[in-house]
């Protein structure tokens, strides 16, 4: 199963993942690596948003023998597109689940759309996300349907879910609050912008009551594990995974037999899989 082309595309996945996240809006239109070349067996297809943007998306779907029948709704941090990602899609896949990725607007091969890199995200990647839920709940409606979100990403998927409600929601490098994680940027001397309605954002968060897990950095400087154990204080439902790392590291540092390996462990027993 973990061939030499995984390996390669781990790999991969990992060089441009180090040498390019920063921490602010950086879209890359052109794919490192496509499924086709990969040789991955996926479905392409494109999904159209509540106000006519055009969104590329990849579908990897597990074996019939394997098949959990639970779709991850794949919502990635602030940089590239959603070639950067396909190490953690693919293996999610091969364990059973049906991964719907997706590129937000201006990502990708994605309709257009003016991004500005001093910010750091727009309530429109919010309406692109919940398209794809859509498109995915549609699509396979025998399937529990949830949200797989990293960094920026659990921004979108707790701006999104104020109008729908997915079945759960893994999140990684959660962020608690934009207005704190600008103000981190700040004292670094960096300039960053939110937009106008984000301090409404911790209220829209705490709304959310579907069962989530949490994979949170103990070295994490972004989205530190303090907020994140603070968030879950109150919140029952809530499930936090502590790693010895930094910010998005968790998949990586929780392996074990295979890349990801002990991160996939904990999202099948967060879901009731063996």
């Amino acid at each position: 199963m973990y061939n030499k082309t995984f390996q390669l595309l781990l790999c991969l996945c990992i060089a441009c993942f180090l040498s390019e996240h920063s921490y602010a809006l950086k879209p890359s239109h052109t794919y490192f690596a496509i499924p086709d070349t990969l040789k991955l067996p996926y479905e392409k297809n494109e999904i159209t948003t509540s106000d006519n943007v055009k969104l590329k998306s990849w579908t990897f779907l597990p074996d019939k023998k394997l098949n959990k029948k639970t779709t991850l709704v794949f919502a990635y941090a602030d940089a590239g597109n959603m070639s950067w990602w396909l190490a953690q899609a693919t293996t999610l896949s091969q364990m059973g689940y049906t991964v719907v990725m997706f590129d937000y607007r201006g990502f990708g091969e994605s309709d257009s759309f003016a991004i500005d890199p001093k910010m750091l995200y727009y309530n429109e990647f919010a309406t692109d996300l919940a398209a794809a839920f859509h498109f995915a709940k549609e699509k396979y409606p025998g399937n529990k349907t949830g949200i797989w979100a990293f960094s920026m990403g659990t921004i979108i998927t707790t701006l999104s879910t104020s109008s729908y409600q997915p079945d759960f929601i893994i999140g990684d490098g959660y962020v608690i609050s934009p207005v704190k994680l600008q103000k981190h940027h700040t004292s670094k001397n960096k300039e960053f912008f939110l937009p106008a309605n984000a301090s409404a954002y911790e209220n829209t968060l705490a709304k959310i009551k579907v069962p989530m897990l949490l994979f949170s950095g103990k070295k994490d400087l972004f989205t530190t594990d303090a907020e994140v154990q603070k968030y879950k204080k109150n919140k029952p439902n809530v499930k936090v995974i502590n790693y010895d790392g930094t910010h998005l590291e968790g998949f990586y540092v929780l392996s074990k037999d295979y890349p990801g390996s002990e991160y996939v462990k904990k999202i099948n027993s967060f879901l009731n899989f063996k």
